[in-house]
């Protein structure tokens, strides 16, 4: 999908001519036709957007050549979908190039980002305004996506003091991968936004916004690296109660290996082939190494459970 949009009377309105006149240009998930299109348009480099779909894609800022645009800057971050299934789709990059009278968006988005764009136009900004709202408003997105996290990550907490069922196993896991496809993401993101934050392009934009975006940055990082920390912890808890129910099955069958042996052993000596053992001729011998091997079967039992070898 690609629309193009100019802002007159503080409102976004359709452009219906070239895209050249055009102030906004929005692409979502753009066909490779219309990713030619753009290219061509605006004289930008044939592979700006061959990635735009693909969670291979990565953060970076830097000029971009064309003849048409006036020195454009080319920005690409991260924004999150929360429609979507599998994280690496969550994920997906937004694609921004802009210089003073131009802005090309292309995002999976398009509708929020429309949204963004009509409220900020009531304002009458400059496009790199506009690229600062957009961005701002990428990262609020992505801490929203993060902090729902967060209540997943307490229920595993208490279910790791509680049980090792292959569910919360297998939730644990899926979260974890979540977070590591966050982590990563977000490092891939740091230098990018703190090289677009220190060059000429927001020279314009007030400190306090710049310090905004950092501080959310940071925000990001931190929270991604706690709850990394939270699920590392929680993954050793269900490693300690696997090993620790182990040890204990371990000790018990143990001990019921060797009060199961104990009359084995006895009832053993008793039927050993060789002359002068004891109630030999007597028709209650065999009740009588019965109840002796029970007894001291019972005896070991009772003293190993006093030993608490069999919890």
């Amino acid at each position: 999908m690609l629309k193009s949009y100019r802002i007159a009377d503080r409102r976004l309105r359709p452009n219906d001519s070239s895209l050249k006149t055009a102030t906004i240009v929005i692409m979502s998930n753009p066909s490779k036709e219309e990713q030619a299109t753009i290219c061509r348009q605006f004289d930008l480099e044939p592979l700006t957007f061959q990635f735009c779909n693909a969670p291979e894609e990565v953060a970076r800022f830097h000029q971009t050549p064309s003849t048409v645009l006036d020195h454009p800057n080319l920005l690409v971050l991260y924004d999150f979908i929360a429609d979507r299934h599998r994280i690496e789709d969550q994920l997906a990059p937004a694609i921004l190039i802009w210089d003073q009278d131009h802005l090309v968006v292309c995002t999976a988005a398009a509708g929020d980002c429309q949204s963004i764009l009509e409220e900020a136009a009531t304002d009458s900004p400059t496009v790199i305004e506009l690229v600062m709202t957009l961005v701002n408003h990428w990262q609020d997105r992505l801490m929203t996506a993060l902090m729902k996290y967060k209540p997943e990550i307490d229920k595993l907490d208490r279910g790791a003091r509680k049980t090792i069922e292959n569910d919360e196993l297998r939730h644990l896991t899926n979260l974890i991968r979540r977070l590591v496809f966050f982590e990563h993401t977000m490092n891939d993101q740091n230098d990018t936004l703190a090289a677009f934050l220190k060059s000429p392009a927001v020279e314009d934009i007030d400190t306090q916004v710049i310090l905004d975006t950092q501080t959310k940055q940071r925000r990001l990082n931190k929270a991604i690296h706690i709850f990394r920390d939270l699920l590392e912890s929680i993954s050793g808890l269900f490693t300690a109660m696997m090993d620790n129910n182990l040890n204990h099955l371990m000790k018990f069958l143990d001990s019921a290996a060797l009060v199961i042996a104990i009359p084995a052993l006895v009832t053993g000596f008793m039927g050993m082939n060789v002359g002068g053992l004891p109630w030999k001729g007597d028709p209650y011998g065999f009740w009588l190494t019965f109840i002796i091997s029970i007894v001291i079967a019972l005896a070991a039992a009772y003293y190993l459970n006093h030993k608490e070898y069999t919890d």
